[in-house]
């Protein structure tokens, strides 16, 4: 089975020559599944146009959203979040996997096989479940050398983070943070304990272990930076989970591998390394 992972496309008119030479590729690559893990354009219109990039892929596409996608514009980030982008991700053909989990068997018939764990009662044989989450950042990544508490560096995001300028919803980010952890925590303990499953793919959006995000002591920008770049509780969440083969993330627009130990075994980890109008994907050959 080829899944294909990108992320970060931040989809922009201007380039939209360089998004179809991508979507090209994309489909030649003849993915049994695409995933897209966050930033797909903003506001909704562009949203919408990126996920369109991929409307001729006949195969599962499903979705996470980034904090970029919540970006205030004509709509609120709380409308965004709740009501605007889960319907544009299913008028595009998307699975919305926050609220979803997608399981893939591994001997389809055919790239349309698949199913979602909601509504799906019978067992899928040999299944590979997708579970998904854009696991907001809960500081768990600050650096090690600052010892800034959750409201000093609630108060200073502003200074090296948009997301303290375009987000708007009434949420601190630790709340949305444990929220997230909340419902990524059951998907993902119904996907281990699903007898089908043989194994389990994570997708977040911000990365969630230690090794993905560097660490600049040297540089004040980027070392207060990296409390808003991931959130290694979910990271440990997933090391203590059985079933877990592989974990891709995006949002820092940092290409990696690593092996991370978990208690069922080695995980794969890998982060999508997308740039300005340069998007870049992840294959997973399981």
């Amino acid at each position: 089975m080829r899944i294909l992972i990108t992320s970060d496309l931040h989809y922009r008119p201007a380039q939209r020559e360089t998004y179809l030479a991508f979507a090209g590729w994309v489909q030649e690559q003849q993915p049994d599944c695409l995933i897209i893990a966050g930033d797909v354009g903003h506001p909704l219109r562009l949203f919408h146009r990126g996920l369109q990039l991929f409307a001729g892929l006949d195969c599962p596409r499903l979705l996470v959203a980034g904090n970029h996608d919540l970006y205030r514009g004509e709509l609120d980030s709380r409308t965004l979040w709740e009501q605007a982008l889960p319907r544009a991700a299913n008028e595009e053909g998307f699975i919305w996997l926050e609220n979803e989990v997608a399981l893939l068997p591994l001997h389809a018939e055919n790239k349309s096989d698949f199913f979602r764990e909601i509504g799906f009662l019978g067992p899928v044989p040999s299944s590979v479940a997708v579970v998904g989450t854009m696991g907001w950042y809960d500081y768990s990544s600050r650096a090690p050398h600052l010892a800034y508490d959750d409201a000093t560096l609630r108060a200073m995001k502003q200074l090296v983070n948009h997301d303290a300028d375009y987000i708007d919803w009434p949420w601190s980010d630790v709340a949305m943070a444990r929220y997230l952890a909340r419902g990524f925590a059951g998907r993902l303990r119904r996907a281990a304990d699903n007898p089908a499953v043989r194994q389990i793919l994570v997708v977040t959006h911000v990365p969630i272990f230690e090794q993905t995000v560097p660490d600049y002591p040297e540089s004040d920008f980027w070392s207060l930076m990296r409390a808003y770049a991931g959130n290694f509780t979910l990271g440990e969440l997933v090391r203590r989970m059985p079933k877990v083969t592989h974990v891709v993330s995006g949002h820092i627009h940092r290409a990696g591998c690593w092996t991370v130990p978990g208690d069922d075994g080695p995980i794969d980890v890998r982060l999508v390394g997308s740039q300005k109008a340069a998007p870049q994907a992840v294959v997973l050959e399981l």
